[in-house]
Parts: structure tokens; C-alpha cells; sequence
């Protein structure tokens, strides 16, 4: 009866090799990275990878058109542009990093090993589009925003897609601020980012018909909307080299002496577990 522990023992683990096998977001280590599937990942994020999504947003909530349209901060070129450096981290960041950063802060998630065979074919894809030509940015909206009118435009403009309360379940567009939408690290929660980005992509079926200041108004109101919070936020910007428009203060801001915004109302996150080495 001895003679069958070690095959019995072998049995187990094979089948447990199975079970992992099967696991979420998971291939042969050994396979090649997969640009497919890296798409199939960042279009359908949450549903890809749920122990790591925080929320009602995926990758192509912002990266439009699969990171092709040049208004909605592309994809296209970006392994080409890492490791650069970036100064919210105040050091070198390779794109496996800068993938997570967008992970952590605008999906609300947990980050993912940079090995991992999902992270690989992420990147993967991203590398298809590295010769592809860079477009021109589009002029940022710098105007200041009114919150005020910033509720009756996204009434008028943006509620019948986001509904009113911006987080509604069930609709299947990206939540604008509640429990489901990007934290307040996330580059959308800066006023400029959100208003540029709004005035060139929305609304979704009248690109660029939005008026800069109505863009400006709806980002402004939007933003003082709660969302979820972003642990570690105050170490950005280490050398206190903030964006004017950061939505929170950051240790290196206050050691500068630099003026400070209003702190704003933030929501626990489903990822509370998240670690300040997760959450660069």
C-alpha cells in the first residue's frame, strides 16, 4: 500500500496544477504572450481579471477605440515611450508599472505580477501598436470650471447615457463619479485631464461638439462628486511637483510650501487590502 503514497501524492498535485490551470486570467507560463488576448483583457477587464478590478470602469473606458482614437489618450507608440520617467512616481517607470498604475488608481483594483502571463498580453498588444504613428494631443481645456452649471449641462448632456446618479448598476456605460467609477488618484479626477478629455469625446455619439467651457463646467462638478479613495495618494509627486488640478494634497506639496486644494469626499475602496507597494 506504501508504494502507491508517492503516486497518489503525484495524482493530487496534478490535479491541482489542473484546477490552477483554470484559474482566472491564467495561461501556460511558458506560452508565448498574446496580443489577442491582451485586448479581449483590457476591453473586457473585470470580467478578465475580477480578483484584481475594483470597479465598473475596464481599460477602453478611457483608451477609446482600443487605444487607436488620438483624443483619448492612446495606445499607440507607448512601449516605444518606456521606461520613462514620470514625475507622480518621482522615478523610472516601466510600462508593466505604468499598466498597473492605471489598474490600482482608475480601476480601483489590486495590481497584477508583472510576470503574469494577463500582464504579458497586455502588453503584448500594446506592442502591436509601437510603430504605429503618435497623433498630436489635442488642445487642453485650461478655462475654469463651474460647478453650478456643471449640474444642469451633465443633466442636459451626459445623464441620459451615465444616468443621473452617475454609478447607476446595470447601465453599461463607464460610471462617472460613485462607488464605480475611478479614484481620485486616477489621472481623470484632475480638472484639466476630465475637461479635455470630455471636450474632444463627448458626448460618445457627438465627439467634439462639446464647448470648452461646458466641458470645464460638467469636469468640475463631476469631480466634487464622492468616489473611491486612493491609498498612498499623498507620496505622488515626491519631489512637490504637483499639477495645479490635483485633486488632493501630496506630502511633497506641503514640504514646498505650495498651496493646497480642498479635500474632497472619497469613498472606502472595494481593494482595501491593496498595499503601498501595489499603489506606487
Amino acid at each position: 500500500m506504501d508504494l502507491w503514497r508517492p503516486l497518489l501524492s503525484f495524482t493530487a498535485v496534478s490535479a491541482l496544477a489542473v484546477v490552477l490551470s483554470r484559474s482566472e486570467g491564467s495561461r501556460s507560463v511558458t506560452a508565448a504572450p498574446d496580443a489577442t488576448r491582451g485586448l479581449a483583457i483590457l476591453e473586457h477587464f473585470a470580467d478578465s481579471l475580477p480578483r484584481h478590478a475594483g470597479n465598473g470602469l475596464r481599460c477602453t473606458s478611457c483608451h477609446l477605440d482600443a487605444g487607436h482614437r488620438g483624443t483619448a489618450m492612446p495606445w499607440l507608440g507607448v512601449t516605444a515611450r518606456y521606461p520613462r520617467f514620470r514625475s507622480r512616481r518621482g522615478s523610472i517607470e516601466s510600462i508593466e508599472q505604468r499598466v498597473n498604475d492605471c489598474v490600482t488608481r482608475s480601476l480601483a483594483g489590486s495590481a497584477l505580477p508583472e510576470n503574469d502571463p494577463a500582464m504579458q498580453d497586455m502588453v503584448a498588444y500594446f506592442e502591436t501598436l509601437r510603430t504605429a504613428a503618435v497623433p498630436t494631443r489635442p488642445d487642453t481645456v485650461r478655462l475654469e470650471g463651474d460647478t453650478v452649471r456643471g449640474a444642469r449641462a451633465y443633466l442636459a448632456t451626459c445623464a441620459r447615457c451615465h444616468g443621473a446618479s452617475g454609478s447607476e448598476p446595470g447601465l453599461a456605460v463607464p460610471p462617472a463619479f460613485g462607488a464605480r467609477s475611478f479614484s481620485i488618484g486616477a489621472g481623470m479626477a484632475r480638472q484639466r485631464v476630465l475637461a479635455t478629455f470630455l471636450r474632444w469625446n463627448m458626448p460618445y455619439d457627438g465627439a467634439g461638439t462639446l464647448p470648452a467651457q461646458a466641458a470645464a463646467d460638467i469636469a468640475a462638478w463631476v469631480l466634487r462628486q464622492p468616489r473611491p479613495d486612493h491609498p498612498g495618494k499623498e507620496r505622488d509627486w515626491p519631489r512637490g511637483d504637483a499639477p495645479v488640478d490635483v485633486a488632493y494634497a501630496t506630502e511633497g506639496a506641503r514640504a514646498a510650501g505650495r498651496p493646497l486644494p480642498q479635500p474632497r469626499s472619497t469613498l472606502p475602496r472595494r481593494m482595501s487590502q491593496v498595499t503601498r507597494k501595489q499603489h506606487p
